[in-house]
């Protein structure tokens, strides 16, 4: 008989071997004990609600990005808004009210539940290779920063959208909830708006105790994580140049700058998230997804559907996609089921909250309009190539047909592809009368594309010509962005100097619950700076919920000064219109002038009319 020593690990030992797990803990601890104290900081309350759950959560993310550091920390802010977005969302739906201790219990329990996961997390070893791709990631994330302040970098914000999620997050605040109603918006309706960012948003001021105000660029945050997503995919998929390119690519892309100018929150929050999945997917493709990593898949999956509908639509269909694509391929297809499996049930498991939520919403939606609504939203290629960029397009092309050939495992391009699919075939949904707002289908396009020219880039035979054409592309995609950046602001800002103060004079004169009519340049706008009823003149392809399409075609009416519309004005006792003189229709084309009142404010973005008597 021989003695044999049993060696043990203690749970000291196990978190030692997590750092960065033990940073996230850190992290909550200190924002916590700061609150106590009666001291906040945005960045640590942000870096507490976002980047601790997302550190924690490291051991979930699919094996290519936990082998890179660099990637698996680039991927940390996608996890973290992932899971803490469910967490608040979770709360609200069992019925426990939003506020600052139940927001911060939600996030602790999210690193807890990270903190107790007996599975190592990436370790940060950084040899010349991973330094360099390191440093261009964060240099694509300076860069990107830059060109996004000429856009967001003052306030108040361009675009109309940002109005309704800062006035959402204020009544979270107010009514320590997610589910509940807009007094002011179409004479007061239901929140209808996807919940994943707004619960961010009110979280933020639980935490923080600021004015909802300040939330105005906080787009420009979700912005630098979708660049940080991007160089996480390329760098885990295809090496540290094609993370680097992917990276370089979306800071250069003009339509991102868009999508920031007009304000496309929800549109925005979701494709932080994709990019993650799109690794998650190449994993399985690979044969490379084991249980954690399937749980992980499983979370995206609702932190899309969270975030915003459209967008889980395609994730959904992009997954099927992929994993009908596999399973066909694929020699053994038994050892696939289990992960599917997995990520199913995680999937509902971590979903219930978000489902409930969801449900909710639905049932004030009245339906949805059917595609003729929706027609004049259809994709101009010749719009679309000048906001990709003429070489951005052709090298997408050419990547198209090449990065099959150079890339080592094509199978990482199989969700690629299947995204392309998906979005080019949505974007002519009209064909079979899918209703869906097309236009929106340009802002996927790119992640798609992109990923394969870094793949091409980084799988090159000659890295350094494959490098240096990919720098080139990037550098002649940025300048066409640095110039537009100052169009697309000037173009979307609404409010300006002078428009405020036509709205601050409109504001005093304002009764208690007076209605206001505007058109769509200032529907969310309006609302929220009056914060009054409002009656806005959108366009039916505005529009997701049919139940709001009554109360546009009455603002319509009054604006149009028909018989109708003056009975609406007088039963509403509507004195007062807001309207852009520059505004434009779904189509591109500029609105009707108002048929109705007279102008008591004029300026370059602002008309303010009175309607009816001076009564």
């Amino acid at each position: 008989m021989t003695a044999r020593t049993i060696q043990t690990v203690s749970p000291a030992d196990r978190l030692l071997a997590r750092p960065l797990a033990l940073v996230a803990a850190a992290l909550v601890v200190l924002e916590a004990l700061l609150a106590l104290l009666g001291a906040t900081w945005g960045p640590l309350a942000w870096a507490a609600l976002i980047l601790a759950p997302g550190l924690a959560l490291l051991p979930l993310l699919p094996g290519p990005v936990r082998e890179s550091p660099s990637a698996a920390l680039a991927a940390a802010p996608a996890l973290g808004m992932a899971a803490a977005g469910i967490a608040v969302i979770t709360v609200s739906s069992a019925g426990i009210g939003l506020s600052g201790v139940s927001v911060r219990l939600s996030v602790a329990a999210v690193v807890g539940a990270g903190l107790a996961l007996r599975l190592p997390e990436p370790r940060l070893r950084f040899d010349r290779a991973e330094a360099l791709a390191s440093a261009g990631g964060a240099l694509a994330i300076v860069l990107g920063l830059l060109i996004q302040e000429r856009v967001v970098g003052d306030t108040p914000v361009p675009g109309n959208d940002w109005a309704k999620y800062v006035l959402y997050a204020d009544e979270i605040v107010r009514h320590g909830a997610l589910l509940i109603d807009n007094p002011f918006w179409m004479l007061g309706v239901p929140f209808r708006e996807d919940p994943g960012v707004p619960a961010l948003y009110g979280a933020y001021l639980f935490m923080t105790g600021e004015p909802a105000a300040v939330l105005q660029q906080g787009i420009g945050l979700f912005a630098l994580a979708q660049i940080a997503g991007l160089y996480a995919l390329g760098r885990a998929l295809w090496g540290g140049p094609a993370g680097v390119v992917a990276a370089l690519l979306w800071v250069a892309l003009p339509l991102g700058y868009t999508l920031l100018g007009w304000h496309g929150l929800a549109n925005a929050g979701a494709l932080v998230l994709l990019p993650l999945l799109l690794a998650y997917l190449a994993a399985f493709a690979t044969g490379r997804i084991d249980t954690p990593a399937a749980v992980g898949a499983g979370l995206v999956m609702v932190g899309l559907a969270a975030a915003h509908r459209l967008s889980f639509g395609i994730a959904a269909l992009t997954a099927g996609l992929t994993v009908a694509a596999t399973l066909v391929l694929a020699r053994e297809r038994r050892a696939l089921l289990r992960p599917l499996a997995v990520a199913a049930g995680a999937g509902l498991a971590l979903g219930a909250g978000v489902i409930y939520d969801l449900l909710e919403r639905n049932e004030s939606f009245g339906g949805t309009q059917d595609h003729t609504a929706y027609l004049s939203s259809k994709i101009d290629l010749e719009l679309l190539v000048r906001d990709l960029t003429i070489p951005l397009t052709a090298a997408g092309v050419v990547a198209l047909v090449a990065a099959p050939l150079l890339v080592r495992d094509r199978r990482t391009l199989t969700p690629v592809l299947a995204l392309l699919a998906v979005v080019a075939a949505l974007a002519y949904s009209w064909v079979v009368e899918l209703p869906l707002h097309y236009t929106r289908m340009a802002y996927y396009l790119p992640l798609a594309l992109i990923p394969l020219i870094a793949a091409a880039a980084g799988s090159a035979r000659r890295p350094l010509v494959g490098g240096g054409l990919a720098a080139a592309l990037a550098l002649a995609t940025a300048v066409a962005a640095w110039s537009q950046a100052d169009d697309v602001r000037r173009f979307y800002q609404f409010a300006d100097e002078a428009s405020t103060r036509g709205v601050g004079s409109v504001s005093a004169a304002l009764r208690p619950g007076e209605v206001v009519v505007t058109d769509r340049c200032w529907s969310f706008l309006g609302t929220w700076l009056l914060r009054t009823r409002t009656l806005p003149a959108l366009d039916p392809a505005d529009i997701q919920p049919k139940a709001e399409l009554p109360f546009a075609r009455r603002a319509h009416d009054v604006l149009d000064g028909s018989p109708r519309g003056r009975e609406i004005a007088d039963r509403l006792g509507i004195r007062f219109a807001l309207v852009d003189p520059t505004c434009v229709d779904a189509t591109g084309e500029p609105t009707e002038s108002p048929q109705v009142g007279r102008p008591v404010f004029v300026s370059e973005r602002l008309v303010v009319l009175r309607i009816g008597s001076m009564r």
